[in-house]
């Protein structure tokens, strides 16, 4: 079955719609991951929510994943590969630089290990 744009962005326009407040809200974020917030919501938000799934995964569940490896989420985000056949595929972030996926990841570890904690 091929994407049609419009059936592709209707996950997107439904998380928009029904947007749940920031995963970092009341949590003391990192220098590192202060910087990375602004570059998430600019670049990432659409498609990745604090604890639900969108178009991508829940911060909760890359936090899970990357905990102990930053470094991986950056890798991913440079060259991402294909895990769901389901959603469109997550475009490359290679123009970016490297210090600010890396506050973007550090970012994601914070907000998403918050998220995970908190109750449904």
């Amino acid at each position: 079955m091929r994407w049609s744009p419009l059936l592709a962005a209707l996950p997107v326009l439904a998380a928009a719609c029904t947007r749940t407040a920031p995963a970092d809200e009341g949590i003391a974020l990192s220098p590192q991951a202060a910087k990375g917030k602004a570059l998430f919501s600019t670049h990432c938000a659409t498609c990745h929510a604090p604890a639900a799934r969108v178009v991508g995964p829940p911060l909760s569940e890359i936090a899970g994943l990357y905990a102990t490896d930053p470094e991986g989420i950056v890798r991913w985000a440079v060259e991402p590969g294909r895990k769901r056949t389901d959603v469109p595929p997550m475009p490359s972030f290679r123009g970016m630089r490297a210090s600010d996926l890396a506050d973007v990841a550090q970012y994601i570890i914070e907000a998403g290990t918050a998220a995970g904690k908190q109750k449904p």
